[in-house]
């Protein structure tokens, strides 16, 4: 044992980090304090050892290979849709049938369309009696036709088509 006193531990490992110190001179002569050291050097080593591993790189293409191979049935998702449907349904109708204000602005809401639906069924015949009496039949198909062939020439000049679901 060295004749001056050991130092603090916090001391020692702030000086060993650092390189240089007293301390470190004091643990080059005793070895309580190179003992303590080398535990410190062996603990050090053990948890650089523990750090978590990396996934192997294939893994995400075999969680993708798996979950491929196991679609959800079509019939539980449609299923599942049916029941969200029917409850969103049964709510609604629980407030509109519990709460008569809202029951009233419905039906007036429905009366309202029925009654606007007669002027907007006399506007589309009075467009088909002018499409059909002018030469405005002609003008909207060559206006379709020229909108179709452009979007089906863009949709072959982006080249091939989107990747499917199961090739996603």
């Amino acid at each position: 044992m060295s004749p001056t006193p050991c130092p603090d531990l916090e001391v020692l490992f702030a000086e060993l980090e650092a390189g240089e110190g007293p301390a470190l001179d004091h643990a080059a002569e005793c070895e309580a304090c190179a003992a303590v050291m080398e535990d410190h050097r062996l603990l050090e080593n053990d948890l650089f050892r523990l750090a978590d591993p990396l996934p192997p790189p294939s893994l995400v293409v075999n969680v993708m290979a798996r979950v491929a191979e196991s679609p959800v049935p079509q019939r539980r998702e449609v299923w599942t849709g049916l029941a969200i449907l029917l409850t969103s349904l049964g709510v609604g109708l629980g407030f509109l049938f519990t709460n008569d204000r809202a029951l009233g602005r419905m039906g007036t809401a429905f009366a309202s369309s029925v009654r606007d639906s007669r002027a907007f069924v006399e506007g589309l015949f009075s467009g088909a009696h002018a499409l059909w009496s002018t030469a405005g039949l002609a003008v909207a198909c060559i206006v379709a036709f020229v909108v179709f062939t452009s979007l089906f020439g863009l949709k072959r000049l982006a080249g091939s088509p989107p990747p499917s679901l199961s090739e996603a």
